[in-house]
């Protein structure tokens, strides 16, 4: 692969190519982009045939990026944070230049202790022109965005620990588990209910925890249903057919109404740490450390 220089037209190619694989395929980043599949396309090709390598493989199995693709695409980030940073430099003054790309849980906006969008409108205070886009995903999708250098970091709730990301701390929660005014169990009174009744009844589980996951006090429930999403779970237990663990801070909106209950919060609680995850081999961006410090800030405060 032998590039003489890189010129404006190269840099075009290379934003189309970022903004498909971070779409995750040609028909997703058609909107972003503003352009049709077919003109995404021939970008692409051109992109391939510059460069001298196939980058994708889009057909009946999906879009996804070849070996060489993912180079490409982890070079061609590191390329634009640099061009970032000698934005901020040129601009002088420390504006901060760029984007942004938060991932994050669907159920943190809910927490009294840590609100997405002080951090933000801390930031907004800053000299900055950030373009910010926040996404909303299950864990595992956030660690596959910031894995993928889809997102700069993601805040969440992770059970487990992979290589390649760092983990910070920024507030915890408690789990307990919940049933639905319309379940049978909500209608007991507190010493009518006992263990027998808990692991005999339907429940439903965090698809992205697997069953080595599980706290222990989760691993003699009856699973026959699941959630991808913390929402995904209330849903089923306001249907009053399952039980399942939710966040106390994000269950206290049905709890005020009465329209669900905690049961045995003695035996079926622990605390649930969330945190900030980032790609250890990431270029750091001027914007994204500073929004990482005030996340930080606001932790320790």
């Amino acid at each position: 692969m032998t590039i003489p220089n890189i010129s404006n037209v190269d840099l075009k190619l290379l934003h189309v190519f970022m903004t498909v694989a971070r779409s995750g395929g040609f028909a997703l980043a058609q909107t972003e982009l503003n352009v049709s599949q077919a003109t995404i396309s021939i970008h692409i090709k051109n992109l391939e045939t510059r460069l001298g390598l196939s980058l994708c493989q889009r057909g009946r199995g999906g879009f996804a990026l070849t070996e060489d693709g993912q180079r490409v695409y982890d070079a061609t980030n590191a390329l634009f944070n640099h061009i970032e940073d000698f934005r901020s430099v040129a601009l002088g003054h420390d504006k901060l230049v760029g984007e942004l790309q938060i991932a994050i849980i669907d159920n943190a906006v809910f927490h009294r202790k840590f609100q997405l969008g002080e951090a933000i409108e801390r930031f907004g205070k800053l000299n900055h022109s950030v373009d910010f886009t926040v996404h909303v995903a299950p864990p595992n999708k956030l660690e596959e965005m910031v894995l993928g250098a889809q997102a700069h970091m993601g805040i969440g709730f992770f059970p487990r620990r992979l290589s390649q990301l760092s983990y910070a701390p920024i507030f915890t929660s408690r789990m307990e588990l919940f049933c639905g005014k319309k379940h049978p169990l909500y209608r007991l009174a507190p010493d009518k209910i006992d263990l027998a009744g808990i692991e005999a009844a339907e429940h439903a589980q965090r698809g992205y925890v697997s069953a080595d996951q599980l706290p222990e006090n989760e691993r003699n429930l009856k699973f026959t249903a699941r959630a991808h999403s913390i929402e995904g779970l209330a849903h089923l237990i306001l249907s009053g057919q399952y039980l399942a663990f939710l966040p106390i801070h994000y269950a206290e909106q049905w709890t005020a109404k009465k329209q669900m209950r905690s049961l045995l919060p003695e035996l079926y609680a622990y605390e649930s740490t969330y945190e900030v995850i980032r790609r250890k081999s990431a270029a750091r961006t001027p914007a994204e450390m500073k929004f990482y410090d005030l996340l930080m800030a606001m932790a320790s405060a």
